[in-house]
């Protein structure tokens, strides 16, 4: 049967990735469980379809391919529900992430979160497209249809608010000391 390739493919990708792309759309949208889903749901929606579609050419590493997807379906679905409650009026979650199978900085993921929830929503677009997405300032700006030296300024305003958390967000892979993209 000639889609069961595609089945046993997609179910590969889907068990690996699906944790480490809920934890990034998790850190983009603030901690919003709901919002994150979705953006990880349309992720693997149009991940079907790529598998699927043999005129497309075939993703070679899903790792990035993923994250750079999940991350613009996140600011997307972010935007769509901008008037959604701050994360500190919210009710506690019971379906936050669990990430300790995932890694063990659970309690430095959910502080993280907060704090980068706390960031004004530019901030937080620049740093997922730049740091989860590693996608180079230049581009970031054409995304947001803003300057790139507009995006590195928010990238520094962004770091200096989380500087605090530092080892936190390089536990997490949000900074390495390089940047995730290029400038």
């Amino acid at each position: 049967m000639p889609g069961q390739f595609f089945e046993e493919e997609f179910d590969a990708v889907y068990r690996e990735w699906h944790r480490p792309l809920l934890a990034r759309a998790s850190l983009v949208c603030g901690a919003q469980h709901a919002l994150a889903s979705d953006a990880v749901q349309e992720t693997f929606v149009q991940c079907w379809r790529r598998i699927n579609n043999p005129d497309a050419d075939p993703v070679r590493n899903w790792g990035p391919w993923l994250t750079r997807t999940v991350i613009r379906e996140a600011i997307k679905v972010c935007s769509r529900h901008s008037g959604t409650a701050p994360l500190d009026d919210a009710e506690p979650s019971t379906h936050v992430p669990d990430l300790a199978g995932l890694m063990d900085v659970k309690e430095g993921f959910l502080h993280v979160c907060t704090a980068i929830a706390s960031l004004p929503a530019r901030q937080r677009e620049v740093m997922a497209l730049y740091y989860l997405a590693g996608i180079p300032t230049v581009e970031v700006g054409d995304m947001l249809g803003i300057d790139p030296s507009t995006v590195r300024v928010q990238l520094s305003k962004a770091r200096r608010k989380l500087e605090p958390l530092s080892v936190k967000l390089k536990q997490l892979g949000l900074l390495n000391g390089e940047g995730g993209g290029q400038q």
